[in-house]
C-alpha cells in the first residue's frame, strides 16, 4: 500500500505514552506538526489544541479527536516496594498480567512488570479474573523506600504496545483509541491548507474523553461552532466469537463507519453518506441510540445544543494492549473528510 499520509507522524503519536491528563507530550508532537500548515493554534487551561483555519469567516465546523490513552495510576506501594493501582478510563485488570508496565515519573519512565500469581501456585479450582487490587508491579525494588525514590503516589502508568505494521495492510498498537482521531483531523488540515474554501474549520485534538467524555465539550463551549464531526475508533465484529445480531456488523478494511440514529444529526448523517457515495468512497454504518461514548456527546449538549455527526474507524480489540486496524480506513476516511469539508463549503444551507 503506497501510503497517502505520513506514517512517521501516525507513528510518533502511537509510540508517545498519553493517559488521560497526561496528554502533554502527545499535544507536543500533535502541534509542532499542525504548525507546519497553520499558525492559528490556541490552546486552553484543560490542555484541548485548536488549530483554526479561515478564522474569520461566518459558519463553522469543528472536527476532532481525542489524544488521550486508557492508562493506570499508582495508588500505594507496599513494605516490599510492590506497586499497586487504580485505572485511568476502562482497563480490564485481567489482562494485565505478564506485560510489562511503563511508568511515567517525573524523572522519566521507570519499567517493571504487572506480577500475579503462578500458574503452579494456584489452586487447584483454577484461576479467577483478578481485581485491581490483586495486581501489583514489580520494579525490582528491594522495599518502599527504594521505589519511593523513584515513584509517587498519583504517577500515570501505560500498558502495552507501540506500532507495528501487520499483514494487509492493517496494524497494530496498545492506543489506537484514540490518536488515529487526532492524526486523522491533523492531515485533513494538510490536505485542506492547499486549498481555497470560505469555511471556518476548528481542527481541534481534544483531552480527557476515556474518564468521562468531556474534555472536547469545553472546547466547543469556547468555539461554538455551527456544526460538528468527532472521530474515534469502534469495535468491529470481523472476529471469532462476536455477535452480529447483538453488536451489528462493522469490518476493517471497508472503510470509515458513519453513525445514523438518536443523538446524530440527521441532516450531517445524510450530508456524510451522500458525499461518500457520489465521491464513490466505501463506507458503513452504525447505529446511534442516543449515546455515542464519544466526544460527540459532551458537543451536541453544549450551549444551545451543536449539530455533530460521527465518523468512526472499526478497530478490533479495543482497550487492549494490541488494538488493530486497517490503514485504508485511516486513508479513505481522510480522504473523504477533506472532500466532505469541501462539500459542505459549497453547501452551508445545508442544516436548514
Amino acid at each position: 500500500m503506497n501510503k497517502d499520509f505520513n506514517e512517521k507522524f501516525l507513528i510518533d503519536l502511537i509510540n508517545e505514552p498519553g493517559p488521560s491528563g497526561y496528554e502533554d507530550g502527545v499535544q507536543k508532537i500533535w502541534q509542532k506538526e499542525v504548525k507546519k500548515y497553520c499558525n492559528n493554534i490556541s490552546k486552553d487551561v484543560h490542555g484541548n489544541i485548536t488549530a483554526t483555519m479561515n478564522p474569520k469567516e461566518e459558519f463553522s465546523l469543528m472536527i476532532v479527536g481525542h489524544a488521550d490513552e486508557i492508562g493506570l495510576v499508582v495508588s500505594y506501594i507496599d513494605s516490599d516496594g510492590f506497586i499497586y493501582f487504580n485505572s485511568i478510563g476502562g482497563v480490564d485488570p485481567s489482562i494485565l498480567g505478564s506485560q510489562r508496565a511503563r511508568i511515567l515519573t517525573k524523572n522519566g519512565i521507570i519499567e517493571g512488570v504487572f506480577g500475579q500469581k503462578s500458574l503452579h501456585q494456584e489452586e487447584t479450582s483454577g484461576r479467577k479474573f483478578p481485581k485491581y487490587h490483586e495486581v501489583f508491579i514489580d520494579i525490582g525494588s528491594k522495599n518502599k523506600a527504594e521505589t519511593q525514590k523513584h515513584i509517587m503516589i498519583g504517577d500515570p502508568i501505560i500498558f502495552g504496545n507501540n506500532y507495528k505494521s501487520l499483514m494487509n495492510d492493517l496494524a497494530c498498537a496498545r492506543c489506537f483509541d484514540n490518536r488515529i482521531g487526532i492524526f486523522i483531523v491533523a492531515e485533513v488540515l494538510k490536505k485542506l491548507s492547499a486549498k481555497k474554501f470560505g469555511t471556518k474549520v476548528y481542527f481541534v485534538s481534544s483531552v480527557q474523553e476515556e474518564t468521562g467524555v468531556w474534555g472536547a465539550g469545553n472546547a466547543a463551549y469556547n468555539l461554538n461552532p455551527t456544526m460538528a464531526i468527532a472521530i474515534d475508533v469502534m469495535p468491529s465484529t470481523d472476529y471469532p466469537g462476536i455477535s452480529k445480531t447483538q453488536f451489528g456488523e462493522t469490518s476493517l478494511g471497508n472503510g470509515p463507519v458513519f453513525r445514523r440514529g438518536v443523538r446524530t444529526n440527521k441532516k450531517i448523517a445524510d450530508k456524510m453518506i451522500s458525499v461518500a457515495q457520489s465521491k464513490k468512497y466505501p463506507f458503513q454504518i452504525d447505529m446511534d441510540n442516543g449515546k455515542f461514548g464519544t466526544d460527540s456527546d459532551p458537543i451536541s449538549v453544549i450551549k444551545s445544543g451543536i449539530p455533530v455527526g460521527g465518523l468512526e474507524i472499526a478497530t478490533r480489540y479495543l482497550h487492549s494492549s494490541e488494538e488493530v486496524l486497517s490503514l485504508k480506513d485511516l486513508e479513505t476516511s481522510i480522504n473523504f473528510l477533506s472532500d466532505l469539508i469541501l462539500d459542505i463549503d459549497k453547501d452551508k444551507n445545508f442544516l436548514n
